[in-house]
Parts: C-alpha cells; sequence; structure tokens
C-alpha cells in the first residue's frame, strides 16, 4: 500500500520502516544507529508545510519499526530481501553515517557502481563492481515535495556515495520497483546524518519526521511568479505545454531546495525565457487549496536589466508561445490557477494614484 494518496492517513496508522546501521571502520559509534534507539513504537508526526499552509491539519499517528543493519553484504540486502518476501510499509526511510558532511544530505539516487575504499565489518573490500544496470532514483516524489527547505538544515544530493550506505539503497530500490510492478511504489528515501561533531540525535530526528511528514502528509509546493513591470503595463505570459496551453499567467516556477522566492524567479525566466531580470520587491503571497497539493504562490515585481528582450524571439522560450502587456485582467482569458486574483490586485494597484506603485 503507497500513502502518496495522503487522505489515506484518515483510514489507518502508516507504517513506517526506518532502518540504521552499526559502527563501522574506525568509528565507535554511529548516529543512524543510535538514533532508532530514541523512536518509540508509535510517534505523532506534524504537517511539515504548518507555516505555510493556510488551514491545519492535525498530527497524525505513525507506526514505526525499526531495523538496524550490518555493514556488511547480508545488512545491505536485508530490506530488499523482506521486500521480495512480501513485506510491505508505506515509506522506507534508511539512515547511514557521512563521516565528512557537515551537514545532513537527503540523497535521491543510488549509483549503481560498489567501489569500497575501505572494507566492511565482515572484511569485504570490492571495488568497481557493478550493482546493476542503472542507477536507481528515490521512489518519493522529489520534484513536489521539495520545494520548500522550511527550517530543515540539510541539502539535497545525488551521490550517495559508493560503500555500503549506497549499496543497501541501491538493492531496496531495485526490488521495489521489481515486486511491485503494476502496483504503486513505496516510497523510500536515504538520509546520510553527519557525525555528532555537526549533528545532534535531536536535530536528525526532526530530520527524520520532517521528511516523513512530506511523505505522508498532502504537499504543498511553494512557486515563485514575476510581475514585470514597464511604463504602468503589466507583464503576461500564455503557457504552451501539456497541462496547461492556452492558459495566461505570470511566469515562474516552483522553487529549489534552499531558494527564496526572489532566487526561484530570477532563475526560473532565465531558465524559461533567457531573460535577465531582477527582483525588486515581493508584492505579496496567495494559497491555492487543490486536490492532491496545495500551492503557495509568491508575487515578485520584477525589471528587466537592460533594455526589454526581443519577444519575437522565442527559440529560447520553454513553456510559453506568446507575451502580452496589460492595463486591466481582462484583457486575456482565461488564467492560471490564482493568476487572474493576482492580475486584479496588480491592475488596481496601477491605477491608484496612492498605490504602493505611485
Amino acid at each position: 500500500m503507497n500513502i502518496n494518496n495522503w487522505m489515506l492517513l484518515h483510514r489507518f496508522m502508516a507504517k513506517v520502516l526506518v532502518t540504521g546501521f552499526e559502527p563501522f571502520s574506525n568509528h565507535s559509534t554511529n548516529i543512524s544507529g543510535d538514533l532508532l534507539k530514541i523512536l518509540g513504537k508509535s510517534e505523532y508526526i506534524d504537517d511539515p508545510w504548518s507555516l505555510i499552509r493556510d488551514y491545519t491539519l492535525e498530527p497524525v499517528e505513525i507506526d514505526i519499526e525499526t531495523s538496524l543493519l550490518s555493514v556488511d553484504e547480508f545488512g545491505a540486502k536485508e530490506i530488499a530481501k523482506r521486500i521480495a518476501d512480501g513485506e510491505r510499509w508505506d515509506a522506507v526511510i534508511h539512515l547511514g553515517l557521512c563521516s565528512t558532511c557537515e551537514i545532513a544530505k537527503i540523497e535521491l539516487k543510488a549509483h549503481n557502481i560498489l567501489d569500497m575504499k575501505i572494507k566492511d565489518n565482515s572484511g569485504r573490500q570490492i571495488q568497481n563492481h557493478k550493482l546493476g544496470e542503472a542507477d536507481q532514483i528515490s521512489t518519493i516524489e522529489s520534484n513536489i515535495i521539495f520545494t520548500n527547505r522550511g527550517e530543515i538544515k540539510a541539502e539535497i544530493s545525488d551521490d550517495a556515495g559508493r560503500y555500503i550506505c549506497n549499496e543497501t539503497y541501491y538493492n531496496t530500490l531495485l526490488e521495489i520497483r521489481h515486486s511491485m510492478l503494476g502496483d504503486e511504489n513505496i516510497p523510500c528515501l536515504f538520509l546520510h546524518l553527519p557525525d555528532y561533531s555537526f549533528c545532534s540525535l535531536d536535530s536528525a530526528r526532526n530530520l527524520l519526521f520532517d521528511m516523513i511528514g512530506r511523505i505522508l502528509f498532502k504537499p504543498v509546493i511553494s512557486v515563485a511568479a514575476a510581475a514585470i513591470i514597464d511604463n504602468n503595463r503589466i507583464l503576461v505570459a500564455r503557457r504552451n505545454d501539456e497541462n496547461n496551453t492556452g492558459l495566461w499567467e505570470f511566469p515562474g516556477g516552483k522553487f529549489e531546495w534552499g531558494e527564496n522566492a526572489s532566487q526561484a524567479v530570477v532563475r526560473e525566466l532565465d531558465e524559461e525565457f533567457s531573460w535577465n531580470v531582477k527582483s525588486i520587491q515581493s508584492f505579496g503571497k496567495w494559497f491555492h487549496k487543490m486536490v492532491d497539493f496545495d500551492i503557495d504562490l509568491n508575487v515578485e515585481i520584477c525589471q528587466f536589466i537592460g533594455k526589454l528582450p526581443d519577444f519575437n524571439l522565442q527559440e529560447k522560450w520553454t513553456s510559453h508561445d506568446e507575451i502580452k502587456w496589460i492595463t486591466d485582467e481582462d484583457e486575456v482569458s482565461p488564467y492560471v490557477g490564482l493568476d487572474k486574483l493576482v492580475a486584479q490586485e496588480l491592475c488596481n494597484e496601477l491605477s491608484n494614484p496612492s498605490g504602493r506603485f505611485s
């Protein structure tokens, strides 16, 4: 069963498997294994988007199973074997120690290579060995749940190393995709934790619970949109992508992990149009409640840097086929999502002699 449909949370207690490793090499402790010791059999998980969601979702109770894995081939295959034998969870979170890290890493990819610089706890040291035919990507919906970092101190990574952590992650993801063929996948993620010099057990626990919450709760996608103003006109663009063809919007896109609204909108307009803009100030936030996810819309007042681009040169446009300068929201229709409300408020401000743009 897959918990990706957040509404299922109201019908049953989600089952989550959390794994960690025993100490290895010259390490007398392993924070990933130590974290398992302080987890209860049932825990309450808070909404990780509570600060930007405009309604309240109550904490959910989850059933946590923990498993301390050995740092060897048996441990690297243990969870994959259990999945092959028919065991199922609503999420699997692997934890491991990254002794060279100063910040936690959220791993989104397992490489198909085992290349051990040190021996594992069984004395095995395999180098340049292929684990499979291709890399394995996390089964979580990372493009949706990682648009807003919130208070979590962690970075997104696509390099889980070449040691037992990577081998374990690879085996689990490969078996999930093999065993769940035709069904929904089990969401599976690997978290690399720094050693105690840079990470406390409380910090590691908070990260773990935030990641579980992002899998279980209805996601909030943070989006930045550009309100480009020139000579008392506002620029809108018409989309021509698969889902929104013919709809008008203020161009922009999803935050990347760690970005703020101004950073996101500058990057997005460069990627989507090759436009060079600067963000002047925030115009406001809008919240759009939807069925499968919610939208946290951040509107930034922007200006072109230098002269206006040639809007007839559209070769580098990726998702739009027309732009238009408007002074009234009804000059174009229909809009994407809440963008008509944004256009209405912008136009009101522009026409108001005492408005914020006066």
